[in-house]
């Protein structure tokens, strides 16, 4: 329980950051009053879910991620280990069936992460991870296996098929590097 109120508290301080507040511990009173606010419900649900699964407990995971796919449009498989301060800007389309995400990530609206083919057992070896400090760009796809490195930003409507260097911006169908003088800034 301890774990799912420090990944709350981190995604939390870091939509006030991206908000540019400068109170990004906050307290107590304020923390279960955003718990409710429509940007962050979408967290609660999708690590609550996980936290879930972890736990053993039958059947919730699955509810919760059905609630936040109804409420929110957000799919999150509690199967997928997230880092703390992700940041959904956008949740709508988004069905997130990666293996892993790192700290810090942004996700724009009809984002969709999985594999490349039907895996109805979730295996590691078919889902991609997402490193640190990562940009996914509205409508793009990360179709696993591949590893999507720290600090890159993937473009809008592009197509990961491969994995992509730390400290990159990749851009199209299928995805490529594009030259560090052109780059995109958040």
């Amino acid at each position: 329980m301890s774990r799912l109120k420090e990944l709350l508290y981190s995604d939390l301080a870091r939509q006030y950051e991206l908000e540019g507040k400068s109170d990004v511990r906050p307290n107590l009173v304020r923390f279960l009053g955003r718990l409710l606010h429509f940007r962050f419900l979408p967290n609660v649900l999708c690590r609550t879910s996980r936290a879930a699964m972890l736990t053993g407990i039958p059947v919730l995971p699955k509810l919760l991620t059905y609630l936040n796919l109804v409420l929110f449009g957000l799919e999150v498989t509690p199967k997928c280990e997230i880092g703390p301060g992700i940041f959904f800007a956008h949740p709508v389309g988004c069905v997130i069936g990666a293996w892993r995400i790192g700290s810090n990530v942004t996700l724009f609206q009809g984002v969709g992460l999985g594999a490349k083919r039907t895996d109805m057992g979730f295996h590691r070896e078919l889902r991609p991870e997402v490193g640190n400090n990562v940009v996914l760009g509205a409508g793009c796809k990360v179709l696993g296996p591949c590893y999507v490195g720290d600090n890159v930003t993937v473009g809008a409507n592009s197509l990961v098929l491969s994995s992509v260097e730390s400290n990159r911006t990749v851009l199209g169908i299928p995805a490529s590097v594009v030259p560090s003088s052109v780059r995109i800034t958040e």
